[in-house]
């Protein structure tokens, strides 16, 4: 099994994947990668190939392999030749003894420095600035793929790299080893809740606490405190836009007023596969922007479809790219 899981691994890597899909189909099981946006099939299996290679998967990312009924997610790091693999390993059952498997390749852009992550240079070093701020809230927003992770442990790293500021993250599982960054992994076993384990983490002396994911109310209202309570919060969610990020947060029964003091900036962004290579293009909203917006006023801002009509006229995309972009990004 070690030998067919690290043929089929480093097949993704090379053919600069982001993910592989390892499901079950009536004939037995389909191993597809995700390629520049797009599924592409790699091999089928026999059943019990399939089964045999999805324990291994689990035994490796340290899962539960008598566990089949409940999602699991894992990490692990291993080399391949002269190639470090970082994977996440999730699971779905399907019925019982029955499930799937998505891995998603941690370091696929690893080649990249921070600034070729974007079209332009200056995106990142907009980003970066912000890193400098002792307070506040930074949401990287977006659709699953879209780099929200990637920008955001770029950032710490970078920052983490000048060792004048104690930055501790709280993921689920660690995604990245960061260097000089204090990594906490949630542990469900111990049935730790997200706020003892934030306010251990603010006793502990933090300039920057970095959270993987806000999932529901409860992370949102512990982060918000946090960020006003003199720290730098950055973290993840899911929003359609960068506007649209505080109507999902007002429905998570936050106050108008404790976010117009706490979030420092919103950055919604996508991931675009182009001729010329593969670009994040965000749009964002600062502070200004976002207590315009909550007060009733609409912002002037650049939106992503305007990103991609500047791409667009400098021959960063053709006809046919920009028409297929800006129609999916609606």
């Amino acid at each position: 099994m070690k030998q067919l899981a690290e043929s089929i691994i480093k097949d993704a890597y090379d053919s600069g994947a982001s993910d592989i899909h390892i499901t079950f189909e009536k004939t037995g099981g389909s191993v597809r990668k995700r390629v520049r946006g797009k599924m592409a099939a790699v091999r089928m299996l026999e059943t019990d190939m399939l089964k045999r290679l999805i324990n291994y998967l689990k035994f490796i990312a340290e899962l539960d392999i008598n566990e089949h009924k409940i999602p699991q997610s894992g990490r692990t790091s291993f080399y391949i030749g002269k190639l470090l693999c970082n994977i996440r390993v999730s699971t779905l059952p399907l019925t019982i003894m029955k499930e799937i498997i998505v891995i998603r390749l941690l370091n696929n852009s690893a080649e990249k420095t921070s600034a070729e992550l974007f079209y332009n240079q200056s995106d990142y070093d907009f980003l970066l600035e912000y890193m400098k701020l002792s307070q506040g809230l930074i949401l990287f927003t977006g659709p699953t793929g879209s780099g929200k992770s990637t920008v955001m442990y770029r950032l710490a790293a970078e920052t983490a790299a000048e060792q004048t500021r104690q930055i501790i993250s709280i993921e689920d599982p660690v995604e990245f080893d960061i260097d000089h960054v204090v990594q906490a992994e949630i542990n469900d076993k111990a049935n730790l809740s997200y706020g003892p384990l934030i306010r251990g983490v603010l006793r502990c002396d933090p300039d920057i606490v970095l959270f993987g994911e806000i999932r529901d109310k409860i992370i949102a209202e512990e982060l918000l405190k946090t960020s006003l309570s003199g720290h730098l919060v950055i973290s993840t969610f899911h929003s359609k836009s960068a506007v649209s990020t505080l109507t999902r947060l007002k429905d998570y029964g936050l106050f108008k007023e404790e976010m117009t003091e706490s979030i420092s900036l919103i950055v919604n962004q996508r991931l675009i596969h182009a001729e010329q290579g593969s670009f994040i293009v965000y749009e964002y909203i600062d502070a200004e922007m976002i207590a315009l917006h909550l007060n009733g006023d609409h912002p002037n801002y650049k939106t992503i479809g305007d990103k991609l009509s500047d791409m667009h006229k400098e021959g960063g995309l053709t006809d046919e790219e920009f028409e297929y972009y800006n129609r999916t990004f609606q």
